[in-house]
């Protein structure tokens, strides 16, 4: 429990009572980066149809690349992974 406690802490942002799983985490961390904080729903059934670790993979390519739109990219890159497994 550890581990999850120190994910949801993080330094100089105070702790969102909300959270509480890593795919909520993760939820909270993609939308809002994508400014799409009221769509929080749609990612968290997202990230838990896919998985924690595939959500976190296409969230750092999408980073790295730069896209002009990252949400669309996310959820068609999610269509694709979950449609593999």
């Amino acid at each position: 429990m550890d581990g999850l406690k120190s994910l949801l802490t993080i330094p100089n942002k105070p702790a969102n009572k909300n959270i509480h799983s890593e795919a909520h985490y993760w939820a909270d961390v993609i939308s809002t980066a994508f400014g799409e904080r009221k769509k929080f729903a749609m990612y968290l059934g997202t990230i838990n149809r896919i998985g924690v670790s595939q959500a976190r993979q296409i969230f750092s390519e999408i980073n790295d690349g730069h896209a002009e739109s990252p949400a669309k990219l996310f959820f068609w890159m999610a269509s694709k992974k979950s449609k593999k497994i």
